[in-house]
């Protein structure tokens, strides 16, 4: 009989490291704490059957998100010293794509253009960090929505509603013609979660 094993020490690891090398606070209690979505994204990949290197690599994702641009370097070369090449490179191309190869930092809209071009011709491991961290972001603008109003998913996505759409859309549009390499059941949660707070935001609008 084939046991389960919930542990993870490849996992603890990151969530550890993660919580040593954030630039900003960890142990707030008001909901914003750094590491809640880092987990929550970690909790989606899992539900959804990705592998160990998968959620190692979509936790310090997160890190790498939130780290100026003069650290990034180093913290490249050290996630690839502690965690691996094949990890390393998944974190490095399901970044956030800030900065161009100037150094100078991408708008919100320039930047998810980047992003649509790596998720083109990304992995399906990368493909699968980006769906699991859109998926948290809807699940937070929804949550957001329900209790507060339409007005309030501006503090999880600061994008006009016309922009947000297009993103959401554009991203469908991209995995859809990837059919067979993505992961169908996360493609599937981001397109019902992304409707949901397109119906919302549209009706606000409205």
């Amino acid at each position: 009989m084939m046991s389960t094993h919930g542990y993870s020490d490849s996992i603890h690891h990151a969530l550890a490291f993660c919580a040593k090398h954030h630039p900003g606070p960890v142990s707030r209690h008001d909901g914003h704490s750094a590491l809640l979505s880092t987990a929550n994204v970690a909790v989606i990949l899992s539900r959804h059957q990705a592998d160990e290197t998968t959620i190692v690599a979509a936790i310090l994702k997160f890190l790498v998100d939130a780290s100026p641009q003069e650290r990034l370097a180093p913290l490249q070369q050290n996630i690839a010293r502690r965690f691996g090449g094949m990890v390393a490179a998944a974190v490095e191309a399901a970044a956030e794509p800030r900065f161009d190869p100037m150094g100078r930092e991408r708008t919100w809209k320039a930047c998810r253009f980047e992003a649509l071009a790596r998720l083109a011709g990304g992995s399906a491991r990368v493909t699968d960090i980006w769906m699991a961290s859109e998926i948290h972001t809807c699940g937070m603008a929804l949550t957001d929505i329900r209790r507060l109003g339409a007005e309030y998913a501006r503090s999880v996505s600061p994008a006009p509603l016309q922009d947000l759409l297009w993103w959401h859309g554009s991203i469908l549009e991209v995995v859809g013609g990837r059919t067979g390499e993505v992961r169908a059941s996360l493609t599937a949660e981001f397109r019902q979660l992304s409707g949901e707070v397109a119906a919302y935001l549209s009706e606000g609008d409205s």
